[in-house]
């Protein structure tokens, strides 16, 4: 178990556990589990950081600084997935050529606009005084939950790194991943339960999205699903009824 942890570890976040001998593709995938764990650990620093900042800063330059930590500590994996989604699904071209658009490193104009939009919006609802601190906690945990739920049983071509991982994956582990992650929610009431419900239902929706534009789901989708279920916990923690 905690070599799996240390798995999912050093392939979602910059911390680096030295594993010997290096963890596969498959390796990450049968390490699932602990997804939501290390999105735990990332809550949790994302708190303690706002929690010792908040006396001395403003709450945009808090909400700044968090966003900038988020970033760094995920090493940008997802925010790349998340931009070259758009670059690829926004475009007006079959399928064949958005997969080529995902694999080119380039950033392009839909890119560059998901990119602004998505550090836009979670840094607003960062800067909202009323947003639960327990909330912050809950979107990374959230958001690796819904990467299992995109990758469950999706289609692919059989190769890449994708198709590898979602292979290893196996369905027991999902069902646990959102029993677990239901339950964290339960913490923050109904606005946990709502927000993790819209995190997930988005991520499903974009998912059928991704296979209907290309036919398969590879990292990227995965990655900027992630991206997308943080977003969504973020800006139900921010509504007020």
């Amino acid at each position: 178990m905690l070599r799996s942890f240390e798995v999912a570890l050093a392939f979602l976040t910059v911390f680096d556990p030295h594993l010997k001998p290096s963890p596969t593709i498959s390796d990450v995938g049968r390490s699932a589990w602990a997804f939501p764990v290390v999105g735990a650990l990332i809550g949790l620093i994302l708190v303690c950081v706002r929690w010792f900042c908040a006396p001395y800063f403003s709450p945009l330059l808090v909400a700044i600084l968090l966003v900038m930590l988020w970033v760094v500590l995920t090493g940008g994996l997802h925010i790349d997935g998340w931009t070259d989604c758009w670059d690829a699904l926004a475009a007006a071209v079959p399928p064949e050529r958005r997969m080529e658009i995902l694999k080119d490193s380039r950033l392009g104009t839909f890119g560059a606009l998901g990119l602004v939009l998505l550090l836009a919006l979670k840094t607003a609802a960062l800067a909202d005084e009323r947003l639960p601190i327990f909330t912050v906690f809950l979107a990374p945990i959230v958001g690796r939950g819904s990467m299992l739920l995109v990758a469950h049983r999706a289609s692919h071509r059989g190769e890449g790194m994708a198709a590898r991982f979602i292979d290893a994956l196996d369905s027991r582990v999902v069902k646990w991943v959102g029993i677990l992650t239901c339950f964290v929610a339960l913490i923050g009431g109904w606005h946990g339960i709502l927000a993790a419900g819209v995190a997930y239902g988005g991520a499903l929706l974009f998912k059928r999205m991704a296979e209907s534009r290309l036919n398969v789901v590879n990292g990227d989708v995965i990655g900027a699903s992630c991206e997308l279920s943080e977003t969504l916990v973020l800006l139900i923690g921010c509504m007020q009824v």
